[in-house]
């Protein structure tokens, strides 16, 4: 698929089907086809905004149900533990979206921004379940605030905290109000959260 931006708005990327333009982001700018004046828009070349605009159309791929793997990815020890929870589920032959495989970084365009957020809450809207990465003293907020969403929108939702903190003091465990959401319910190991999946009959 060949992608075209706007001269004028950096986050304003289309594309052609059947000789009509259509917006990538219909949550900004809807799903009808515009009318537009093609010299106003370049030709998408580089390779990271080709990337996040895939992924933001294609989130998910083939898989017996789709998850959105949640948690933080700010460094080194973040990333390894999403992206080992994340084989292990496409293993089982599930369908995941892993955030972090589009990255933000000083040198991402407006358009590489736009498609991280957008893709999220399309990603969100289209899980079945969520599995949240709450390791850690306290849950990274994007993490709790996804979390919030997945309740709203009735989804299941799996905790994993592989954290020893969890289990021998009350300090480090769930936040009042995010264990309400999950009735206080936690997995030390995305096993644990692979049996109760399949526990619920989800295919």
């Amino acid at each position: 698929m060949i992608f075209y931006l706007s001269k004028n708005d950096p986050t304003l990327a289309v594309y052609c089907n059947k000789g009509e333009y259509y917006p990538v982001f219909i949550e900004k700018y809807g799903s009808d086809a515009l009318k537009i004046d093609l010299n106003d828009f370049d030709e998408i070349t580089n390779e990271e905004d080709i990337l996040a605009l895939n992924k933001y159309l294609n989130p998910y791929g083939e898989g017996k149900a789709n998850i959105y793997m949640a948690g933080p990815l700010f460094n080194e020890g973040d990333r390894y533990v999403n992206q080992l929870n994340s084989d292990a589920l496409r293993k089982e032959g599930f369908a995941t979206f892993l955030p972090q495989e589009v990255v933000i970084t000083t040198k991402s365009s407006p358009l590489v921004k736009a498609a991280c957020f957008y893709m999220d809450f399309k990603a969100i809207d289209q899980c079945t379940i969520i599995v949240a990465n709450c390791n850690g003293i306290e849950i990274d907020s994007g993490t709790a605030a996804e979390i919030g969403m997945c309740y709203a929108l009735k989804k299941q939702i799996y905790i994993y905290k592989s954290d020893v903190r969890n289990y021998y003091n009350e300090t480090y465990k769930l936040n009042n109000f995010v264990g309400g959401l999950v009735n206080n319910k936690t997995y030390p190991d995305i096993y644990s959260i692979i049996e109760e999946i399949y526990a619920h009959n989800v295919s």
